[in-house]
């Protein structure tokens, strides 16, 4: 017990907390499954946020750019000047 070193203890302490906060956050997620967000939900989530991080931002772009597309297709469609 004397071999490890006061800095050695500290870090043990540190690490043993974080496997208890973590195995007591993860058992409460069991325990509220009724809730209106589980954590199968709340993972998928993140999962997709992991795959495509900027799809919140990309939506509106996207609709924005859909109709701009639209608006100039019907603009050449009655503009007899430009055939």
């Amino acid at each position: 017990m004397n071999d490890i070193p006061l800095i050695g203890w500290v870090g043990i302490g540190i690490i043993a907390i974080l496997l208890l906060a973590t195995n007591l956050s993860l058992f409460s997620l069991l325990r509220r499954k009724d809730s209106e967000k589980s954590g199968a939900s709340i993972l998928s989530e993140t999962m997709k946020t992991l795959k495509n991080p900027w799809e919140k931002e990309d939506q509106p772009l996207r609709e924005l750019s859909e109709r701009v597309a639209r608006i100039k297709g019907f603009n050449q469609e009655k503009d007899p000047t430009k055939e």
